[in-house]
């Protein structure tokens, strides 16, 4: 039998194998599960900056730029269905409460800029995404916040820059304006 003896090779592998989906999410009080996370004003911790090339080449993006914005963060995969779902209405909202104040904001963990360039036309995408392969910029997210190694998943950030709710999984677009519409600006 052979092995595998290339850690990036078996990385990949291990991928694939797992698809995009995450280990079981983590349990809320009453023992079910709790994708999602909504965190009081008074207990919400600052975003860390996540700044880089844009997968569609055309400059870069910084969170810290968008201070002021609620700003929703999605990590996502080309490979990743659930991904490929949510995608068109991440855009609808970014588009329909632009003038509002909020920005969304991908970060693409795509090995190959050409296939999340390829998924960006594809789903016709609106807002940037971060070009990722490594995970640093996920690296940099607090400790417990969401599972960095499954996706897709979400973060919603408030106007003074601290995570306000994440999302692990697919969210909808209902689900999202009802996150994001009280801390639009006024």
């Amino acid at each position: 039998m052979k092995t595998l003896r290339n850690p990036a090779v078996t990385a990949a592998l291990l991928v694939a194998v797992a698809g995009c989906s995450t280990p079981t999410p983590p349990a809320d009080e009453s023992g079910g599960p709790a994708p999602l996370k909504s965190h009081d004003r008074a207990d919400r911790v600052a975003m860390p900056e996540m700044a880089g090339e844009r997968v569609d080449g055309d400059g870069r993006v910084s969170l810290t730029e968008l201070r002021g914005k609620v700003v929703v963060v999605n990590a996502w995969a080309s490979w990743c269905g659930p991904c490929r779902v949510e995608a068109p209405g991440l855009s609808r909202v970014h588009e329909e409460l632009r003038d509002e104040g909020l920005r969304v904001v991908g970060v693409n963990a795509d090995v190959s800029v050409g296939d999340a360039r390829a998924f960006e036309k594809d789903a016709e995408l609106v807002y940037p995404s971060l070009h990722d392969p490594q995970g640093r910029q996920l690296l940099r997210l607090p400790a417990g916040v969401v599972n960095t190694t499954g996706y897709p998943f979400t973060i919603i950030v408030d106007t003074e820059g601290r995570l306000a709710s994440t999302r692990i999984g697919a969210i909808g677009e209902a689900e999202l304006k009802r996150l994001v519409t009280p801390l639009l600006p006024a």
